[in-house]
């Protein structure tokens, strides 16, 4: 039997990657790069990019999984993205 080359991610929440970085991060970076390259200032895109980079990966990390729909729960109105779930503006349920 022949050895294939493939990934076998190492559980079944990994998310996705692109390149070595999460795609979510390596987005936001190549988002900050791209905008200092149209407005001719790469170098200020070159230091968003990091900062909102490492910034968001902390976040992430200290958020858990999920924590772009926390922070949409929260501070948004729920009829926009959580129809199906618990209105936001409700803080307490009597009864039981």
């Amino acid at each position: 039997m022949e050895e294939e080359d493939y990934w076998i991610p190492r559980n079944l929440d990994a998310p996705p990657l692109m390149f070595m970085w999460e795609a979510d991060s390596a987005i936001l970076v190549i988002f900050w790069l791209i905008v200092g390259g149209v407005l001719n200032m790469f170098l200020m895109g070159l230091v968003l990019a990091i900062a909102f980079g490492r910034g968001y990966a902390y976040l992430k990390e200290e958020g858990g999984r999920g924590l772009l729909m926390k922070i949409l729960y929260w501070y948004t109105p729920s009829e926009i993205w959580l129809s199906k779930r618990i209105p936001s503006h409700i803080r307490e349920y009597i009864g039981g």
